[in-house]
């Protein structure tokens, strides 16, 4: 399930229990928090090192304030901080780092937020350069203000050297920034290469392997971003929060008993209602989960998390959208609430109005771009189906799927003309239809206005307009063109037609009340002057007037 919090087992003996009802303090600046049970020193030095290195990772995206979707707690522990499967793991509604004071941040939780900071804050870049610059930012060196960059891992590869020349090299410094702002923001990658570089990327490969042989790896300062401690002032963390994120790191049993511990106490935790609910979720009892997630929901939870997770298991559909509503009002850097309601959605301007708002928060996400380029197809948008596909292939991870998405944004040329070319055929029909019951039903009633005559009747109401329709003898002539003047004599007219030989064709109407006219889808009638350009076919007799100029006498005129 894509938005299931996952909760990792604590490994080690660490008394939990007892480190949550130690004093903590509290930090914040952007999407960091740090949480400290080791004082007020340690906890600042904490935030200030995370907090330069996404000023510095930043600095080489060419974005000077970096943002997730979700906070980055970091629970800083005196002493035997507890072992964790991964280095940053995500929690119900925060991505968790722990660490014990006085130790170095660890190379992976650098790498793991350096990822997370790109999928959050740029469209998809070619893999070998993410790589390096993960493995490049895995090493960063943070001493109070002071920024380090470059120093190699372990094992130096060709990604890592790759944009270790490009961020240390002078005569490359400052332009990697100008590459990757170019690159994520979907730029040609020659073409990105040779605007903030001068060069191929064929020729930047070529200096990266001489880097790599060469093994002289130099490192870089970058300039920090002014600090006081005066920007981070502490605040104490209440005994409820400090249990909950404790709660939050466990797996079973252990963080139902403190979930349930703080549920019975009088200020009734809603995040301990929805920590119950991940339980439940990931032993599969959904109605139990349902209904934890209600139960926070009702107490005032303030998690998006527990309201997208509500509106997955509700079948309600005004309850589920209601749901998902509220949670992007709560966290409006998320992409999923408006995902989800875009699959609930059965109006189409809606449902893509939900999904460019999900692509837009998630330009990562093929999915969300596949289901934006199909409903755009649905909606006969053909240019920005042809946009959405673009996107979805910068989006595929895979050649597989960027290959298909490539293919899909070719085909939609074919589609738009196919559609254009069956529209036409269909309002064509249309049009032969209605011109067809128009005539019938101009046959019927004077058929019935003859009848009621012949019968000696009254028409069936004063107000009774009878199309008269010619049943006698056939008329023989019939010209097609643009009707241009009609000039009034008297109760006579003579209609000006420049035919589709581009000949002028003048025809009498001798009685206006003895000629039908049909078609066009305006107004049927006739008025004096000059016509402009509609067009017009007319049947009629031939029976010259050169008085008139005339060459015969008007049976039909049909408006096209």
């Amino acid at each position: 399930m894509m938005g299931m919090v996952r909760l990792f087992l604590l490994c080690g003996l660490v008394p939990l229990t007892a480190a949550a009802s130690e004093h903590w303090i509290r930090f914040t600046s952007g999407p960091i928090e740090v949480f400290s049970s080791a004082g007020t020193k340690d906890g600042r030095e904490a935030l200030v090192q995370f907090e330069e290195f996404r000023h510095a990772l930043g600095q080489v995206l060419g974005d000077n304030d970096l943002q997730l979707p979700l906070p980055i707690r970091v629970l800083l522990f005196k002493t035997g901080a507890p072992q964790i499967p991964e280095p940053v793991v995500r929690g119900r509604d925060q991505y968790n780092v722990v660490l014990t004071a006085g130790q170095a941040i660890p190379n992976e939780v650098f790498a793991r937020l350096t990822q997370l900071f790109l999928d959050a804050n740029t469209a998809r870049m070619p893999e070998r350069l993410e790589r390096g610059l993960v493995a490049l930012f895995s090493t960063i060196q943070v001493n109070g203000i002071r920024i380090t960059l470059g120093e190699p891992p372990l094992h130096p590869d060709m990604d890592w050297a790759r944009v270790h020349l490009l961020a240390v090299d002078p005569e490359y410094y400052g332009k990697l920034r100008v590459l990757t702002y170019n690159l994520r923001k979907g730029v040609d990658e020659d073409a990105a290469f040779q605007n903030a570089l001068g060069k191929s990327p064929e020729q930047i490969e070529l200096q990266a392997q001489l880097h790599l042989a060469e093994g002289r790896f130099q490192a870089t300062s970058i300039s920090p971003l002014p600090m006081s401690p005066l920007d981070f002032p502490e605040r104490s963390v209440e005994p409820a929060a400090a249990q909950l994120a404790i709660a939050d790191l466990l797996l079973g049993d252990r963080s139902r008993a403190i979930y349930r511990e703080l549920i019975a106490q009088k200020t009734r935790v809603p995040e301990a209602w929805e920590g119950l609910g991940m339980l439940a979720l990931g032993d599969r009892q959904t109605d139990e989960a349902r209904k934890d997630f209600a139960a926070a929901m009702e107490a005032g939870a303030k998690s998006a998390a527990c309201y997208m997770e509500y509106a997955r298991l509700e079948t309600d559909k005004a309850k589920a959208v209601a749901a998902l509503e509220h949670a992007a009002k709560i966290n409006p850097k998320l992409a999923e609430p408006h995902f989800l309601m875009a699959q609930r959605e059965t109006e189409l301007p809606k449902r893509i109005q939900e999904l460019k708002l999900a692509a837009k928060l998630d330009a990562r996400n093929l999915a969300y771009w596949q289901a934006l380029a199909e409903a755009y197809l649905e909606a006969h948008n053909y240019p920005q189906a042809a946009q959405a596909w673009t996107s979805a292939e910068q989006a595929a991870t895979t050649p597989g799927d960027r290959a298909r998405m490539h293919r899909l944004r070719l085909e939609v040329e074919a589609q738009r003309l196919d559609w254009e070319d069956a529209e036409k055929r269909r309002k064509a029909g249309e049009e032969a239809r209605e011109l067809n019951r128009l005539k019938q039903q101009a046959r019927a009633d004077l058929h019935a206005a003859e009848a009621r005559a012949n019968q000696g009747q009254a028409p069936r109401s004063p107000n009774e307009k009878v199309v008269p329709w010619w049943d006698g003898p056939q008329p023989s002539g019939v010209t097609t063109g643009v009707l241009k003047q009609v000039d009034c004599l008297g109760k006579r007219l003579r209609l000006v037609v420049q035919d589709d030989g581009h000949k002028t064709v003048k025809l009498l109407v001798a009685d206006p009340a003895q000629v039908a006219i049909v078609g066009g889808g305006g107004e049927l009638k006739l008025s004096c002057g000059a016509q402009g350009s509609r067009r017009v076919k007319v049947e009629y007799f031939p029976k010259a007037n050169a008085a008139l100029a005339t060459k015969g006498e008007v049976a039909t005129i049909e408006f096209q």
